[in-house]
């Protein structure tokens, strides 16, 4: 491959790199941005969680003892001092550094000196010096599982036992950059805090100075034993090596002769006369060696040492060289170990001086290192509990504790909230976003045009259900308006001469796909386009319902058509009042609504229908409830699912977005019905924003209608049309 194809590629896989990354950054800033969103829709647990939390704050302030802190002064004025060890003992420590100021602040803390202060009567007899329980609970829980018991809690504990008390309200600690320690008591009685404060600086004083010269007398009695053995050990070194001197100066001679011995063995033979004197008086000194190492043996001076080595000496009896060679090396041995002894205890014994002669030098120089700068004061205001902290703790606590509940919830939730959502977890496009309706406020609209206008509405409307937004005096308003932008998304799915019929559905019912069938064939006629509405629910039908008709309007229906009983043009009716729009109603109660659909004749009704009509609707059943739906899809061009806000479990739509697609029939887009529109959710939802009172009404909830279970779903006993506007039917029965 070419360099520059090489290159090319290179740089193209580097920009998809980059893409990707981009791509990722900006579904994690949507993710957040949805987080961010979804908390803000919960803020009331995030208030919620405020308000307990201050609530939580005061109580405790109502129940938190007071506590009072008295502080006394340490003041440490030398470099080098003396403090108490842990077995009661003077050790002299260099004060110079942070360490051991801080070492002197644990020491004035340790169990020895707070048990003389546990031990003080004055300081037994102090009132309120055992602080009363803590009543956390309120008096009436108190009253019903029991409060603190009380009995013998004033009772002051005996001195092993008080002074871990005291250990706890006792904080020692150094001021940064000076010399100074502060003996804090922290309690609730302001007596009880002053008088332990100044107890333990003085104590601790106290200790110091009266034990002070005892321990400096001690640890030089201490130098002057250990310089008397390290003095004795030095004379038996000595006195051991002196007596070995004259066998060594023996054993000095007798190398002096091998030497000569051994010159003269080179030059002459062992017979010659010099060579044979030589030989004698080397064998003389032999012997003298020997018999003057036997004394140094069998002496006390050394006698220890000498028993040590009677095996190895036995050892070498029967041959003389042998003998020779081992009393040498005993000899020599001994007399390095000894030399080095006495170097190593000199050494010692010198700095054993140095050290009784700088002793006794402090000994006649005592100053005191460490003194009382200042006692404690009465306190006379607490220092906790702090209203300002422990407010604001609750406060923060409060909402960090309301906003994991809103995580928690955000987590759990498991319904569809904005169309954002729905886009994004569906990958379905919406066509349109359905605002909630409420039916007071359509009739409060209805009412106030006609006392605007002078023209009341027309008698058919009075029995239409309140929800349809496309009667004389709302026509104009926003609800509307929202189903003409979906009319105007469906249109937009292709061409309309080739995908005449829309089919509405949902998962489950109650999601409104009755109410947004029949609203959009509303829209769809007032645009001046012949329309027929075919309520293909035949389990459950809701159309004539809707429109304030019976089930058995016409007498003929979509069953009748699919048995072949009647045809289209004899089962379909022009709805009253509403120009360019027919309808055909579901028909007797089918037993096998499965069948009827599955055959042929749903094709040539449909085909039939497009042929007369220029757009065809359908109200069909609940996918996830029963069949029905995936036996029509097929068959139709625009198959759209109602979702309802609020209502939708996401696991009931994937379920259906997955059985429509595995059926070869996915839908051509999503409807979010029902949502409510806040202002948080602004562009969330697609819609013309928040609306109050006005021209265009208000957002609100309606009634859906309920269709049971799944098992139910089929159950239809009720035929009549639903709830009609009785206060309108009762001013107009009146006017009449």
């Amino acid at each position: 491959m070419p360099r520059r194809s090489i290159r090319s590629h290179e740089d193209s896989l580097e920009f998809e790199d980059e893409d990707v990354f981009e791509r990722h950054s900006v579904a994690q800033q949507e993710r957040l941005r949805r987080l961010i969103i979804d908390l803000l829709g919960r803020w009331y647990w995030i208030a919620l969680g405020l308000v307990f939390g201050i609530l939580a704050a005061l109580y405790f302030l109502s129940k938190a003892p007071k506590k009072y802190e008295a502080s006394s002064r340490i003041l440490v004025k030398q470099s080098t001092g003396a403090v108490m060890n842990s077995k009661d003992q003077v050790e002299e420590i260099d004060l110079r550094t942070d360490e051991a100021l801080n070492t002197v602040a644990q020491r004035i803390k340790r169990p020895e000196l707070l048990k003389r202060i546990a031990a003080d009567d004055s300081i037994r007899q102090l009132p309120g010096l055992i602080p009363p329980p803590v009543h956390w609970l309120p008096t009436w829980a108190e009253n019903w599982v029991g409060g603190p018991d009380e009995e013998g809690a004033d009772e002051v504990p005996l001195p092993d036992k008080l002074w871990k008390k005291i250990s706890l309200w006792v904080e020692v600690s150094p001021k940064r950059d000076t010399r100074l320690l502060d003996v804090t008591v922290t309690h609730q009685s302001p007596e009880v805090a002053q008088a332990l404060a100044n107890a333990i600086a003085l104590e601790f004083n106290r200790e110091l100075t009266g034990d002070r010269a005892e321990g400096r007398t001690s640890s030089f009695d201490i130098l002057v034993k250990e310089s008397e053995a390290a003095r004795g050990r030095l004379q038996k070194a000595q006195n051991a090596l002196a007596n070995y001197q004259g066998v060594l100066d023996t054993l000095k001679s007798l190398e002096e002769k091998e030497a000569v011995a051994l010159e003269l063995s080179r030059r002459y033979l062992p017979k010659h006369p010099k060579m044979m004197a030589a030989q004698s008086e080397l064998e003389t000194f032999q012997k003298r060696f020997l018999s003057e190492f036997d004394s140094v043996r069998n002496a006390q001076a050394d006698k220890d040492y000498w028993q040590s080595t009677h095996d190895e000496w036995d050892q070498a009896q029967g041959d003389p060289n042998e003998r020779l060679q081992t009393a040498r090396r005993l000899l020599i041995a001994r007399s390095s170990v000894l030399e080095n002894e006495i170097e190593s205890q000199t050494s010692v014994f010198n700095s054993m001086l140095t050290r009784m002669q700088e002793s006794g030098i402090n000994q006649q120089a005592v100053e005191s290192e460490i003194d009382v700068d200042s006692l404690a004061t009465l306190p006379e205001l607490p220092v906790s509990p702090k209203p300002v902290l422990v407010l604001a703790a609750g406060m923060v606590v409060g909402v960090g504790g309301g906003l994991m509940i809103a995580l928690i919830l955000t987590r759990l939730d498991n319904k569809f909230h904005t169309v954002a959502q729905v886009e994004s977890e569906t990958s379905k496009t919406v066509l349109g976003s359905i605002s909630q309706m409420k039916e007071g406020v359509l009739e409060g609209i209805v009412s106030k045009q006609e006392k605007k206008t002078g023209i009341p509405s027309p008698s058919y409307e009075d029995e239409w259900d309140p929800v349809l937004a496309f009667r004389r005096h709302l026509s104009e308003t926003s609800f509307a308006e929202m189903y003409r932008v979906l009319r105007a998304s469906i249109t937009l799915l292709g061409d309309e001469k080739k995908r005449k019929v829309t089919a509405f559905t949902s998962s489950l019912p109650g999601e409104g796909k009755t109410t947004t069938s029949v609203n959009f064939a509303l829209a769809a006629a007032g645009q001046g386009k012949k329309v027929l509405l075919i309520d293909a629910d035949l389990r459950k039908p809701a159309v004539h319902k809707t429109l304030g008709l019976k089930r058995d309007h016409n007498g003929k229906g979509v069953t009748e058509i699919l048995a072949g009983q009647t045809t289209l043009e004899e089962a379909a009716f022009p709805l009253p009042g509403v120009e360019n729009l027919h309808v055909v109603l579901s028909g007797v109660r089918a037993p096998n609504p499965g069948e009827l659909l599955s055959g042929i004749r749903l094709e040539k009704l449909l085909a039939q229908a497009t042929q007369y009509f220029d757009v065809v609707v359908l109200d069909t059943a609940p996918v996830l409830a029963v069949p029905d739906t995936r036996i029509i899809a097929p068959q139709v061009d625009n198959l759209c699912l109602v979702i309802r806000a609020n209502y939708t479990p996401k696991g009931a739509v994937r379920r259906v977005l997955e059985v429509l697609e595995e059926g070869g029939t996915p839908p051509s887009g999503a409807i979010f019905n029902g949502f409510s529109e806040k202002r948080r959710l602004i562009g969330e939802n697609y819609s013309y924003g928040y609306y109050k009172y006005g021209k265009y009404g208000s957002t609100g909830s309606y009634g859906y209608g309920s269709y049971g279970g799944y098992g139910a779903y089929g159950s239809d006993d009720d035929d009549t049309p639903r709830k009609k506007n009785r206060k309108r039917k009762k001013r107009a029965t009146s006017e009449a």
